[in-house]
């Protein structure tokens, strides 16, 4: 198998390789392994390879559906035992883990390899991934642009071909800013889908999902299969599903109604690039039989970027002085970026009323948007309101805080209300600008509404054939 034949397959493919003899999980670490070598030295997706504990876990896994094909993890939650994670900051670097989170005992027993540990920016908390302790990393379409962030090491990872899928997280788009960034497909489950055991019971105020970031829509669907349900003592449970996902992506996608959303009801700047992206996608959707409807929940984006900060903030000043305190370390400006340090600082200084208008919001909205959904299947709108910026554009470390959120938000204001509502929401690769960086669509769904955004995902992938686009930077020019 060479580096072309590897990258070409998604999961499901390298699965049934190795299943039928053609490979070795160990020829399949090798060759991860070498395009680390030889890809990951300008673009810095991963931060650690821990190829022993891949190895070990490779040799005495159980034989899933899914059985030697490795996943890259992140430097954040989806804690692996064994492994080390310093969540993209000086405070906690180098600590070691002690148990696996649920979903990676979910990811073992269908026979996937963690493997590797991808870069994110500091405590997974900015949308760009370009901490100080780690450093950039850079995008494969253009290796002086963003990947994105907090999942920015997977989805490079997966975009160039390291690896067919990486573990990612997803609290206000850290998996589909990312797979908007990097060409690939992001998938947010609905809170609830995916457990967040054995510890947490919600993670940053219920906002967060547990999911992959992939190159193809079926495998992305498996996944989910594989580990949705609940674990002891989870807070939410999900709609059950009327069937396994991966059984949605057969035959068309039902005509479906779509709001469309482009942000000028709500005063947004959104860049000409991705309002023509969007305007395609349009187009591409009529043409596919579906009803496609100019209209949006009227919310304001601003409170929700204040809300937003203030749940993160609080989760910060909870969060993080318990790490230093495990890793012997101050939480002070030593240890921490200037943005993170002072977003705690806000955090000690949140009072109780103000978290409970965030949480009254996050409720609030979430009934906002099903009321909406009554009306329509889908909510259709730019993934980014910019293409993916040049590295150093969003600097954490910045003096000036509120001039480093206020570009955070305004590159990012769609894909957070997924996050508040609680529902699923996926970034689709269909679009590339005018000078080749990818431009996600991002589609948002109605509560336990995932099949019916695997099932539209299926039919985009089978029409647009975004599998046969690759990155210079990847190896399929090796």
């Amino acid at each position: 198998m060479n580096p072309r034949d590897y990258a070409d397959c998604d999961a499901i493919a390298l699965a049934a390789r190795i299943a039928n003899g053609q490979v070795s999980p160990l020829e399949v670490l090798d060759m991860a392994s070498g395009l680390i070598e030889r890809l990951d030295g300008r673009m810095n997706a991963f931060v650690a390879e821990e190829r022993e504990l891949a190895e070990a876990i490779a040799l005495a896994g159980p034989r899933g559906p899914l059985a030697g094909v490795p996943i890259a993890m992140k430097d954040c939650v989806g804690l692996v035992a064994g492994a080390r994670r310093s969540f993209g900051s000086r405070i906690s670097e180098g600590m070691l883990i002690d148990h696996d989170d649920e979903v990676v005992v979910r990811y073992k027993a269908a026979g996937l390899v963690p493997f590797g540990t991808t870069n994110v920016p500091e405590l997974s908390s900015s949308l760009t991934t370009e901490s100080k302790l780690h450093g950039p990393c850079r995008n494969p379409w253009n290796l002086a642009h963003s990947v994105g962030g907090s999942t920015g090491g997977g989805a490079a990872a997966v975009a160039s071909g390291i690896v067919p899928v990486a573990y990612g997280n997803d609290s206000a788009g850290s998996i589909r800013i990312p797979a908007s960034c990097c060409g690939v497909f992001g998938f947010r489950p609905g809170r609830g889908r995916v457990p967040t055991g054995p510890q947490e019971g919600e993670i940053w105020f219920g906002l967060l999902s547990h999911h992959v970031i992939t190159r193809s829509v079926r495998d992305s669907a498996l996944l989910l299969d594989l580990t949705e349900g609940g674990d002891a003592g989870a807070p939410y449970a999900a709609p059950a599903k009327a069937r396994p996902y991966a059984e949605e992506l057969a035959g068309d996608c039902e005509a479906l109604t779509i709001a469309v959303n482009d942000g000028s009801r709500q005063g947004l700047r959104v860049d000409p690039e991705c309002l023509a992206a969007l305007e395609r996608t349009c187009a591409l959707l009529h043409r596919l039989g579906h009803r496609v409807v100019p209209a949006a929940p009227d919310y304001s984006i601003e409170e929700q970027s204040a809300h937003l900060e203030t749940l993160i903030a609080v989760s910060i000043a909870g969060e993080v002085p318990a790490l230093g305190r495990t890793c012997g370390r101050p939480a002070d400006r030593t240890t921490l970026e200037a943005c993170q340090f002072s977003l705690l600082e806000r955090g000690r200084r949140a009072g109780a009323l103000q978290l409970h208008s965030a949480l009254a919001f996050r409720s609030t909205l979430g009934r906002l948007l099903g009321r909406f959904l009554d009306d329509y299947d889908l909510l259709l709108t730019p993934a980014l309101a910019l293409p993916p910026p040049e590295i150093g554009w969003l600097d954490a470390d910045s003096s000036d805080v509120d001039a480093y959120l206020e570009r955070m938000w305004r590159y990012s204001p769609f894909t957070p209300l997924a996050n508040f509502a609680g529902v699923p929401s996926m970034s689709v690769p269909l679009e590339w600008s005018s000078d080749g960086l990818p431009i996600g669509l991002l589609f948002t769904g109605r509560h336990g509404g995932e099949a019916a955004l695997f099932r539209l995902a299926a039919q985009l992938e089978r029409r647009t054939g975004w599998l046969q686009r690759h990155p210079p930077h990847g190896a399929w020019n090796l």
